[in-house]
């Protein structure tokens, strides 16, 4: 193996490409491309949103957010989104021409044609030297029928999500499935 140093990591593996949304003190809707969530053990959310950014302020004023799984007919809008901020650019989320509308379940804005949304109240934000999370509840989670399985659950295939890879700062679209969690393993149990 060939040593790459430890800045070749960056943010690592590909991860799903969001859109956290809130709303600024005026009303208007603030929009941030953010790729560092996580799920924590509780089934809460940890996302890395920096004490700078205005969503942080946004979502420390007003206590919630929503999650959006980008997929790739918003790519230009969250590509944009990530890269202008909010505190240079109020108008950013205006100038992509998408719509919102309020969530009927917590104080942020829900981005039109969404695939799929995840309504977030805050729990607390955690600081440290070196990195700010944001603690966040799930209140509810909302899909487009589109994107829904014959079983009435999510179907990722039909999400058309993508993912941001640092390794070569670009966007990748969901794979195939090639495994069932929790089966594939059970060749090796007695």
């Amino acid at each position: 193996m060939k040593d790459l140093g430890a800045k070749a990591f960056s943010y690592g593996y590909a991860s799903p490409v969001l859109m956290a949304a809130t709303y600024n003190d005026d009303g208007t809707v603030n929009v941030m491309n953010l790729h560092e969530v996580t799920r924590t053990n509780a089934g809460d959310l940890a996302c890395c949103i920096g004490k700078p950014k205005k969503t942080h302020e946004n979502i420390e004023k007003r206590k919630a957010f929503t999650l959006t799984l980008a997929n790739e007919s918003l790519m230009k809008e969250i590509d944009y989104l990530g890269t202008v901020s909010g505190y240079n650019v109020p108008d950013k989320f205006e100038r992509t021409g998408l719509k919102a509308v309020k969530s009927k379940h917590v104080d942020a804005p829900v981005i039109v044609g969404s695939p799929v949304v995840i309504e977030c109240e805050l729990i607390e934000f955690v600081e440290t030297d070196h990195f700010t999370t944001v603690l966040a509840k799930i209140v509810n989670m909302a899909a487009d029928e589109s994107v829904l399985g014959e079983n009435g659950k999510i179907d990722t295939g039909k999400i058309g999500m993508i993912f941001y890879e640092s390794f070569s700062n670009s966007y990748y679209r969901l794979g195939e499935k090639v495994g069932k969690a929790w089966s594939e393993g059970k060749v090796f149990m007695g």
